[in-house]
């Protein structure tokens, strides 16, 4: 089936969009599915070293940050790879690099052996995720690349309530168990991307400019606020284990909290579809989402019992829906023809600059004061972002009949 095929029968309703999707997409939602279940043990990865490994928050906060810089060279390889080998080598070069990272980790008898598993799954983590994107945006246009790629949203969102069903059964039992886990679905995953998805290489784009991102202002604008908020997230992400474990309310309040968070979401997305919200480039979703954000930040530097937890677990929620639409929407309207996909790989980049530094703001701060100093400075940083949110974007609006750096010649 192809992309045309796709537009002619497209619906919004989700079932319907599944029902017209390409086979091999479909089995790549599938796979990923299976792959999120297990996919909650990087959150485990910081307890893993300090309560399995006594190591201390400070050289957990070393390890984990460099599994975050390993992340920045595996993101630009999956892109790379991509073009020249195809989807399904890509991904499954990516898959298998997890699933022996993972039984590293499992294995690992001290803190030195674990920072090579973790460095390991940093170098193959994001292999996977251009061939997703680029699957999906090769079989849709711009009117059906929303409800495509909302499908793979809400196909990560339950696989996300499963996993942290699951985390929440087994975190208590042994910390090793949720990476074994998380290895088998790896190679379960393989498996389906090795049965359905086509052997050939990715088409390539038919573009008739050279693209060179970095040098539009407004992407590096929005990139620059986009690592500073991306930092802040994966503070929450990596830190709200550790806050709960140290304060002992239960490692299954994790994995629960987990649950609580994909529910959230869920329920949240409507939220994307109001007008009010949307309009001027969804400047009031973003301001909304940021202090929706430094809320769940308080919660948590106050949070001693499981309720508090979750509840700054749901709040955290609706802001990341919020924050993560428009995010990404903008960036998408920034592309000029062609260069969407080279867009969103720079703006991605972030996310490997906050893997890598938001685990060392933890390991310096999160001792202090029970770990307050953490998340209220976090919430202040929220609250900035809040702040310079209109004023930036106004200045991207401006810049955007001005700027010609992202458009450097004609291809031969």
């Amino acid at each position: 089936m192809t992309g045309e095929s796709v537009n002619d029968s497209y619906s919004p309703k989700i079932l319907a969009t599944w029902r017209v999707l390409p086979r091999p997409v479909r089995a790549l939602l599938v796979a990923r599915m299976i792959n999120r279940i297990g996919g909650f043990s990087m959150a485990f990865l910081a307890v893993l070293l300090t309560e399995s490994l006594h190591a201390s928050v400070c050289t957990a906060g070393l390890v984990v940050a460099a599994f975050g810089l390993a992340t920045i060279p595996s993101r630009l390889a999956g892109g790379w790879l991509l073009d020249r080998i195809g989807a399904r080598p890509t991904i499954l070069l990516g898959l298998t690099g997890c699933a022996v990272a993972q039984v590293v980790l499992v294995a690992a008898p001290n803190v030195a052996v674990a920072a090579v598993g973790a460095i390991g799954l940093g170098l193959a983590y994001e292999l996977i995720e251009p061939a997703t994107q680029g699957m999906i945006a090769d079989v849709s246009d711009e009117r059906t690349r929303p409800a495509l790629f909302g499908l793979l949203f809400v196909s990560m969102t339950v696989a996300a309530v499963l996993a942290g069903g699951m985390a929440a059964l087994v975190a208590g039992w042994d910390l090793r168990v949720l990476f074994a886990i998380d290895a088998v679905t790896c190679v379960a995953c393989a498996l389906v991307v090795r049965m359905f998805l086509p052997p050939g290489a990715r088409r390539p784009a038919d573009v008739t400019v050279r693209v060179a991102p970095c040098r539009d202002r407004r992407l590096m604008i929005v990139s620059l606020v986009g690592s500073v908020f991306t930092t802040v997230y994966m503070t929450a992400i990596f830190g709200q284990p550790l806050t709960i474990a140290s304060r002992q309310a239960g490692l299954w309040v994790i994995g629960a909290s987990t649950v609580v968070a994909a529910v959230a979401a869920v329920l949240a997305q409507p939220l994307l579809r109001r007008p009010k919200l949307s309009a001027d480039n969804g400047v009031r979703a973003l301001v909304l989402g940021y202090l929706l954000l430094a809320g769940a930040l308080v919660l948590l530097g106050f949070a001693q019992q499981p309720a508090l937890f979750f509840i700054a677990a749901a709040v955290s929620a609706v802001a990341d829906v919020l924050l993560m639409g428009h995010l990404y929407a903008t960036v998408s309207a920034l592309a000029p023809a062609g260069g969407s996909g080279r867009y969103l790989a720079i703006f991605g980049l972030s996310w490997g600059i906050a893997t890598t530094v938001a685990p060392l703001v933890i390991g310096v701060t999160l001792p202090w004061h029970d770990g307050r100093v953490l998340w209220f400075g976090a919430a202040v940083v929220s609250l900035a972002l809040a702040g310079v949110q209109p004023r930036v974007t106004r200045v991207v609006r401006d810049l955007r009949h001005t700027n010609a750096g992202s458009v450097v010649g004609a291809d031969a």
